[in-house]
């Protein structure tokens, strides 16, 4: 539906329909309207109109951008009550607050697929709210977010690109996204293009709300959707084209300190000297004001620090409306990065037709303009510059934090950071850092030599060189040892760490050409040929090497464990440690190697992961047979290692314990790799979704020559030679690989999964449902379940030679007990037809696989005879047979008498 714009509303008539409702108004956020004056002192750009939170000056009529952090933060208490008049019809509402699942559908079939996904997430009943914009399959749907007090418990937001089977690929793709902390979306108003914003009658947000049913939504909440969307996805024959990581929406700092100015210095401070800041008018706005001071920084990049003094004098001209201490305020704010573009400037600039960067924009000769200005930056450098220089080559230095007891500067080698000392005791010379007495001494020629003059020391250091600086250790293995790794907090600051952790000499290597190519695509070969002995069929193969393949593109953690069971000395070891050396190294502290049978030791399971911090691999060598555990005892072991495997955020960190030291919080980028000669070592849940399955296609009667596995080792422990195996996962295609989505299932997994349920009557049913798959069966009678799962108990206790004797006689007809359990899983995975009754006598039951979608539909409106006709045919054509998949089962489907 098109809007009459012929009236505009202001934003508190606007926004009345949501507070009445008990929304909080520092949550709804005014949006500058499609036909706002724009001014040109701003940030806000014409694109963003209708979309984007903005400012009205009433003195000139015109917006500027709402800065600051308000999609994070809210409105302030001043700003809600100046922004019930200003003039727009367009309402927004914070994704910290309510957030909403953004569905940009390009098609009725993208907007059902993500309809079914919210089904099957949230169920038939969810309450969620649906806004639409437009006659078309574009919608919103909003939930009921965290507490607004809890921004750590925010839901984050991502944004995914998508294309389904048959869409043109030149065309725009479908997008999904996941509005949480820090974005925010209309909610009312006018579209630009005209569509009027509108929720559906019986599911408005503010009617929801005011009933209190408004459908709650988690990180956890956000994952298993995005599971299921993505199952769906893939099913329908779709792609993800690109998916961001979760975090937050608004715009990250940015830290330009190292860049070049965008334009000469000369240019910047000329354009400034144009547009003073005398006029009031010009920046009538603290945040207009500091934004175009973030835009100033930003432009300036390396030499905004040198300049400082002359952009204070430009800032205070009228010290009334800014003086030189809130300009102090604002300057050292954007220190750390800013939240605007490098060219806003330059953009800011030509909307006051100030065109200072246009004689710039083509030099002739640009390397030498960019020597030049590498000389004037060295020039300017004073003596006391170039002494902290020094400092910064040679040192790293700790926050001070009495929060953790950690009231003094420490420092370290740069060279060597497993050392560290008092940098006071440095100062004073009372540390063994024998080399760094001269530099001390020169210092003390700049600065007092007492503890004063230590501190000014500190404070100039921290202001010149913020990279040098840590506030505690990680172990990070996508940096180099000794190297300073930065980490986002939820609130958009970050978090520098000093990196203790060595990078995997293969990744090193692989940065390099091999010298010997011929050698190098021998031993990839010879790699790929070991692997294809491993995983016996080609869907597990290729499943794997996708895995190892998305690991080494993206960083990222798989989401799933590995678990392969095979003989003694077929390999299992040589595979795990070539992972180990290609994604960690081999060394004193780098591969994490878990000890099968003290993971499985109810004692020391609590401490077994204490070593595996920053592993990309953790290994867990031969877990032992499972019959000597308890069942509650394996599933805790399994309930241990899926901790750490789940795709979704909620296993992005995990808690580690060490003997006598407090429980530590930490990174997870590991993928977890499970070897052992027994088959029952792990229990494996029914429905488990998290466990690469993999019996090893090597036994002891196909095991290669020893000569075989000789060059294995030769190859995996060298790691220049196994580089050419990264490089080949690097080069490899997984476009079409989706980490949420769950590892192909083995018959091995599948006998597993099964022979592991300790209920007889869940287990003999799962026979039975094996048996009719294998026999290719989609139609049967409740009978002849109970017949087969009757059949299955038997012959379980002949083929275990009686040392499993749960026998018993199925009637399902009339359950009892367990009996109605087993009845619940039937129902899962078939439907039940209408009851059949001939000649007043009443038939056992018919079901149809839920999978046998075609029958089903065919049978629909079938009459009993067609019925009994359609489950004859289905006898004739897939006879059960006495083979079964799990040597457990084996023998005659039918109970003796039957047959």
């Amino acid at each position: 539906m098109k809007a009459d714009t012929k009236s505009t509303p202001n934003f508190g008539e606007a926004s009345k329909r949501f507070r009445d409702a008990g929304m909080d108004a520092r949550w709804l956020l005014p949006i500058a309207p499609v036909d706002a004056m724009i001014s040109a002192n701003g940030l806000l750009e014409e694109k963003s109109l209708g979309k984007a939170p903005g400012r009205y000056n009433p003195k000139t009529r015109d917006w500027t951008g709402l800065g600051g952090t308000v999609t994070r933060d809210g409105l302030s208490s001043g700003d809600i009550k100046a922004a019930a008049s200003w003039p727009t019809p367009n309402v927004g509402i914070c994704g910290a607050y309510l957030p909403g699942i953004d569905s940009d559908a390009m098609s009725p079939e993208a907007r059902r697929l993500v309809d079914r996904a919210l089904i099957r997430a949230f169920g038939d009943d969810a309450q969620y709210a649906v806004r639409r914009r437009g006659d078309n399959d574009r919608a919103l749907y909003a939930f009921q977010g965290p507490p607004a007090d809890q921004p750590e418990n925010a839901v984050k937001t991502r944004f995914i690109k998508y294309r389904l089977a048959g869409d043109d690929p030149s065309a725009k793709p479908h997008g999904l996204d996941i509005i949480g902390f820090g974005n925010q979306y209309v909610a009312a108003g006018i579209h630009p293009d005209g569509d009027l914003y509108d929720w559906e009658a019986d599911w408005h947000v503010a009617t929801l709300l005011e009933r209190g049913t408004l459908e709650p939504l988690d990180n956890k909440g956000v994952g298993a959707f995005l599971e299921v969307f993505t199952e769906e996805l893939k099913a329908a024959g779709g792609e993800i084209l690109h998916a961001s990581k979760a975090g937050g929406g608004d715009v990250a700092e940015q830290d330009y300190s190292d860049l070049d100015p965008v334009m000469p210095v000369d240019a910047i401070l000329e354009g400034l000297d144009r547009m003073p800041n005398s006029d009031r008018n010009r920046f009538p706005f603290r945040d207009d004001f500091v934004q175009a001071v973030a835009a100033i920084r930003a432009a300036l990049g390396s030499e905004a620090e040198a300049h400082e003094d002359d952009i204070r004098e430009w800032a205070c001209q009228d010290e009334d409306w800014c003086s030189p201490e809130y300009f102090d305020k604002v300057w050292n704010s954007l220190s750390r990065g800013q939240r605007v573009g490098r060219h806003s400037l330059d953009a800011m600039f030509r909307r006051n037709k100030i065109y200072v960067s246009a004689k710039y924009e083509f030099p002739d000769d640009v390397e030498a303009a960019r020597e030049q200005i590498r000389v004037v930056k060295s020039a300017r450098k004073s003596d006391k510059e170039r002494l902290l220089d020094e400092v910064a080559e040679q040192y790293f230095f700790g926050h001070v934090n009495t929060l953790e007891d950690n009231s003094e500067v420490q420092m370290r080698l740069a060279s060597n950071v497993g050392r560290q000392w008092a940098a006071l005791k440095w100062w004073q010379f009372k540390s063994q850092d024998a080399k760094g007495k001269p530099l001390v001494l020169r210092l003390h020629e700049k600065y007092p030599s007492n503890e004063a003059g230590f501190w000014d020391f500190i404070r100039d250091l921290g202001t010149v060189h913020p990279d040098i600086w840590f506030s505690g250790e990680t172990r990070h293995p996508g940096a180099e040892r000794g190297k300073i790794v930065v980490e986002e907090n939820l609130d958009g600051s970050v978090t520098q760490y000093i990196n203790m952790r060595y990078l995997s000499p293969v990744i090193r290597y692989a940065k390099k050409e091999p010298e010997n190519k011929w050698q190098a695509r021998e031993d990839v070969k010879h790699l790929l040929d070991f692997m294809g002995r491993l995983f016996p069929e080609k869907r597990l193969i290729d499943y794997e090497l996708d895995t190892l393949a998305y690991m080494v593109k993206t960083g990222e953690r798989p989401g799933h464990l590995l678990f392969m069971v095979g003989f003694p000395g077929v390999g299992k070891s040589i595979y795990t440690h070539m992972l180990i050396s290609m994604f960690d190294g081999i060394g004193k502290g780098m591969g994490g190697q878990i000890d099968g049978t003290k993971l499985v030791n109810e004692n020391s399971r609590r401490f077994a992961l204490a070593r595996v911090e920053g592993c990309r691999i953790i290994s867990v060598k031969e877990l032992p047979d499972g019959k000597a555990s308890t069942p509650a005892n394996m599933a805790a072991v399994t309930a241990t290692l899926k901790q750490i495997v789940d795709p979704g955020p909620d296993a992005d960190y995990f808690q580690i314990e060490k003997k006598g030291v407090d429980s530590l919080t930490v990174r997870n980028f590991a993928r977890v790799v499970l070897t052992s000669n027994y088959e029952n070592s792990i229990h494996i849940e029914e429905h488990d979704r998290r466990i690469f399955y993999n019996q090893c296609g090597i036994t002891l009667e196909n095991k290669p020559a020893p000569e075989y596995y000789t060059r294995l080792t030769t190859i995996t422990k060298n790691p220049e030679r196994l580089a050419a195996f990264w490089r080949y996962l690097r080069d490899r295609d997984t476009s079409h690989y989706n980490v949420a989505l769950p590892p192909p299932v083995t018959v091995e997994k599948k006998a597993a999964q099964i022979t592991g349920v300790t209920n007889p009557v869940e287990r003999h049913m799962a026979a039975a449902f094996m048996a009719f798959q294998r026999a290719g069966r989609s139609i049967f009678t409740i009978g002849e379940v109970a017949e087969v799962m009757t059949a299955m108990s038997y012959n379980e206790y002949v083929n275990t030679h009686g040392v499993v004797d749960d026998r018993r006689n199925y009637d399902l007809r009339a359950p009892k007990g367990p009996e109605q359990a087993a009845l619940k899983q039937l129902a899962r995975d078939a439907i039940a037809q209408k009851e059949i009754r001939s000649d007043s006598v009443r038939h056992s039951r018919i079901y149809v696989l839920k999978k046998a979608e075609a029958l089903i539909a065919r049978l629909a409106s079938a009459r009993s005879a067609e019925l009994i006709e359609a489950l004859e045919r289905d006898r004739k054509q897939h006879p059960l047979s006495s083979e079964h998949d799990i040597e457990a089962f084996s023998g005659s489907p039918r109970p003796k008498g039957d047959n």
